[in-house]
């Protein structure tokens, strides 16, 4: 063990929860789905699904995205 012990403590939220549910299960599926339409491939639709969420979470840091 170090000498310099620690205790974190993490803080998750109700907010943290929604936002999660809905930016990576909700959103993921739908642009998965959509992907998978569109390309036909399900590798492709899962590299899809990936970068719109990314993209959307990315936006949200920014400031664009849910309020903030």
């Amino acid at each position: 063990m170090s000498p310099n012990q620690e205790f974190r403590v993490y803080l998750i939220t109700k907010e943290d929860i929604f936002r999660f549910i809905m930016v990576e299960i909700v959103i993921g599926s739908m642009t998965y789905s959509l992907a998978l339409k569109i390309f036909h491939n399900a590798i492709l639709a899962g590299a899809g699904g990936w970068a719109c969420t990314e993209g959307l979470k990315r936006l949200g840091k920014l400031g664009f995205l849910l309020g903030r």
